[in-house]
C-alpha cells in the first residue's frame, strides 16, 4: 500500500514537472509557431500515443458507422490531436495579454442573445461542450465584462490541479472546482444566486448518475446539472459554442433561449431537457468534428 501512494506521488510529480516545462517552454514561443508546433506535436501523440488513437477511433466509429474510411478516421484524429496542443498555447498565450487583445481574438455570435438573457434578472445556464477552445471561451465572456463562472472538473494530479487554479486565480478567471460535487453545487447555487450571471456546464462527457438520452442514436448517460440548476432557479438556458476559424480567431455562438419542460415531474423535465440539449451538443459535433475533445473519452458505454 505504501509503494503504491509513493509511485502515485512520484507520477503526479512528474507529470506537473512536464506540464509546467511545457507551459514556459510555450510561453516563450512567438505566437507564430503555435499551429507548426500544434501540428508537429498531434502527428506525434497520434503515432505514439496508440491506446488514445483507437479510442478516437471507436468512438468515432460507433457514432459514423461507415461514413468515415479509416484515412478519415486518422485524419481527424490527428486533427483533433493537433487542436488539443493548439488550444493549450493559446490559453499559455492569454494568460500573459490584457482583456482587450483578448477579446480580439474573438466573434461572437448571438451576443443579444445573451444580453437579453441578463437583462431580465432570471440568470443563465451555459450548455457548452468540450469542442474548439472550450476554456478559451470562458475567458473571452470573462474578459468581455460579462458575469461568468463555470463548474469545471479539476485535473486528477494534484500538482497540476493546483497549477492551473492558480493560474486562474491570477488571471481573474472564476471558476467552481468539482473537486468535492456537494461542495461544488453549494458554490455554484451561492454564486448564481447573489450575481444572477451565466453558470456554464459542459454535459457532453459520460455522467453514471445522469439521465438516459440519445445521442448520435446510441443510449448514453448525461448530466442533467444544467437542466436541473434551470428549473430550481428559473433561469433561462442558452446555448454557448465555440470552434476556430481559419484566420486563427474563434467563433463563439450563443443560441436559444433553449425551450425548457416545467412539469410536476422534475426527473422526467430534467432527461426531457438534458436531452434537448444534448441534440444540440450532438449538432455541433458533426460540424466540426475534429474540434470535440470527448472523442477521448469513453461517451459510448
Amino acid at each position: 500500500m505504501k509503494t503504491k501512494k509513493i509511485k502515485k506521488e512520484v507520477a503526479n510529480i512528474l507529470i506537473y514537472v512536464n506540464f509546467v516545462a511545457f507551459f514556459y517552454v510555450i510561453r516563450a514561443l512567438p505566437a507564430f509557431t503555435y499551429r507548426p508546433v500544434s501540428r508537429f506535436m498531434g502527428c506525434l501523440a497520434f503515432f505514439l500515443s496508440g491506446s488514445n488513437r483507437k479510442k478516437i477511433s471507436k468512438n468515432l466509429k460507433i457514432a459514423y458507422g461507415d461514413t468515415f474510411n479509416s484515412e478519415e478516421r486518422k485524419r481527424i484524429t490527428k486533427d483533433l490531436l493537433s487542436n488539443i496542443v493548439l488550444s493549450f498555447c493559446e490559453v499559455v498565450w492569454a494568460a500573459g495579454r490584457d482583456a482587450e487583445q483578448i477579446v480580439s481574438r474573438a466573434v461572437i455570435e448571438g451576443e443579444e442573445k445573451l444580453k437579453s438573457a441578463l437583462a431580465t434578472g432570471q440568470g443563465v445556464v451555459g450548455v457548452c461542450s468540450h469542442m474548439g477552445n472550450f476554456p478559451l471561451q470562458h475567458v473571452i465572456l470573462v474578459k468581455k465584462g460579462y458575469p461568468a463562472n463555470v463548474i469545471v472538473k479539476n485535473p486528477t494530479a494534484m500538482y497540476l490541479s493546483r497549477f492551473c487554479e492558480r493560474l486562474a486565480c491570477r488571471n481573474n478567471v472564476p471558476f467552481i472546482s468539482k473537486r468535492e460535487v456537494k461542495t461544488a453545487v453549494k458554490d455554484a447555487q451561492e454564486w448564481l444566486s447573489s450575481t444572477r450571471g451565466i453558470l456554464s456546464f459542459f454535459l457532453d462527457q459520460h455522467s453514471g448518475r445522469g439521465a438516459k438520452v440519445e445521442f448520435y442514436g446510441v443510449d448514453v448517460l448525461a448530466p442533467t446539472g444544467a437542466a436541473l440548476f434551470a428549473r430550481k432557479y428559473n433561469c433561462i438556458a442558452l446555448g454557448i459554442f465555440t470552434h476556430r476559424l481559419r484566420d486563427g480567431r474563434h467563433r463563439i455562438i450563443i443560441e436559444g433561449p433553449y425551450p425548457l419542460n416545467r412539469t410536476d415531474d422534475p426527473e422526467e423535465d430534467a432527461r426531457i431537457n438534458t436531452s434537448y440539449f444534448m441534440k444540440r451538443v450532438e449538432h455541433y459535433v458533426k460540424l466540426y468534428p475534429e474540434e470535440w475533445f470527448t472523442w477521448l473519452h469513453r461517451r459510448f458505454r
